[in-house]
């Protein structure tokens, strides 16, 4: 039974898009939230350090009020990070929401049209979507309000006019983290319209590149094996010269486009039972023909290998693109691949050893790295973008594993494998 497992790319999204005020005014998106929120602590804080009835005591009230103060100013010493996280925005508006709620109740000056305004201005900064818009709902909703508290026959209690700030600043609080949530919603529907370009894309090229190249080499390999007639030497050897460069450029191609797919965040992994012993018979018929150079391959695999659940196609690719590197960077000796198991780790470990040039100290730690060689320079002597490691190491941690290399310049290299059981 197959299981496919898509691995998305993470979308970077930085609610920080959201905000224009904040870039209008040079805040950096934790300044700009601290700043929004300031008006609603001090506003609440009041509220309820003036509370019409005896709901709390006096010491409770004040250490609430120290507290939700406090909360403001730690904000400002969380990471960066935090704010880019989701997870950190919705329990702060609903927090702040309660304590919200809270104040106008415990400070009971508030009627009942003064709730039904609250709720609507609320209401009204989560559904308009034009800021200015918003602001003058809000703006219209105070005067209103205002004029309506100024005509009437009642005395009023100083706390009585924070009421006319309180739903500008409610409106502008809420219709400030709901244009996050609108921003992130666009920005998600764009990146999934990107990712299906990207998908269609690679598609249509990987069908337009494959196609021709796929006939140039099956043409030249039924002209060498005499299907359509004799060849004589020169012609046999100009066939394998054609095959082997068509290999190699089929080979780029497809890493190109497995680059590619893995930036676009459509790497996907197929499950599904593989007998280990039988993935390196198919590699050993591949490989024990004729590598075109004085190096012989020696295959160490035990035939009692676990069955693992893995991505045969992907296993494949990241052991022949070992295995041919080894080939490339070693002009003579030999190659040896060998698997072994550990139980106790539940691990199978690979190792593809050459004799080859090996890789100088200071570019091991960045081999893995894309369009990145040990030779770099123009005139370097081996071929190739620079991808085969790159996708060794990307596909490797798709299917659960790691990779680790050893090295010495003129001795040759190992490249380990390592894969759960």
């Amino acid at each position: 039974m197959e299981v496919r497992i898509n691995i998305p790319k993470p979308i970077d999204f930085s609610p920080s898009t959201a905000s224009s005020a904040a870039t209008h005014f040079g805040l950096s998106l934790k300044a700009s939230i601290i700043l929004i929120r300031w008006p609603v602590v001090l506003i609440c804080s009041y509220l309820l350090l003036f509370p019409a009835g005896e709901y709390l005591s006096e010491i409770v009230l004040n250490t609430f009020v120290v507290l939700f103060v406090v909360s403001n100013v730690a904000i400002n010493f969380l990471d960066d990070s935090w704010f880019t996280s989701w997870s950190f925005y919705y329990p702060l508006v609903i927090g702040d929401t309660i304590v919200l709620t809270l104040s106008l109740m415990i400070n009971g000056t508030a009627d009942n049209e003064f709730y039904l305004t609250f709720f609507l201005v609320i209401l009204a900064s989560c559904i308009v979507d034009d800021a200015r818009l918003r602001a003058a709902v809000a703006g219209l909703a105070t005067i209103i309000y205002a004029i309506l508290l100024f005509i009437s026959p009642q005395v009023m209690r100083p706390a009585e006019f924070l009421r006319l700030p309180f739903l500008f600043v409610v409106s502008l609080f809420y219709g400030y983290f709901t244009q996050f949530i609108r921003m992130e919603k666009a920005h998600r529907e764009q990146a999934e319209f990107t990712s299906r370009a990207r998908k269609e894309a690679l598609d249509i090229v990987s069908h337009e590149l494959r196609t021709p190249l796929n006939l140039i080499g099956g043409y030249a390999q039924v002209l060498k094996d005499r299907t359509l007639g004799e060849v004589n030497a020169k012609q046999e050897e100009a066939l394998s010269k054609i095959l082997r460069q068509s290999d190699n450029l089929l080979s780029t191609v497809n890493s190109v486009l497995d680059m590619a797919r893995i930036e676009a965040g459509e790497l996907s992994v197929v499950l599904e039972e593989i007998r280990l012993p039988d993935v390196f018979q198919g590699l050993r018929l591949y490989y024990d023909a004729s590598l075109g150079k004085p190096v012989s391959m020696r295959w160490l695999i035990p035939s009692e290998l676990p069955t693992i659940r893995s991505d045969k196609a992907k296993l494949t690719i990241v052991l022949q693109n070992l295995i041919n590197n080894a080939i490339k960077f070693t002009d003579h000796g030999q190659i040896e691949v060998s698997a072994r198991h550990f139980a106790e780790k539940k691990s199978v470990e690979i190792e593809v050893k050459d004799s080859g040039i090996g890789i100088p100290k200071e570019a091991l730690p960045v081999i893995f790295e894309k369009f990145r060689q040990a030779d770099n320079s123009s005139t370097r002597n081996y071929g190739g973008v620079g991808l085969g490691l790159h996708i060794v190491k990307a596909f490797t941690e798709a299917l659960g594993g790691s990779v680790a290399v050893a090295s010495q310049p003129g001795k040759g290299s190992t490249f380990t494998l390592s894969l759960p059981v």
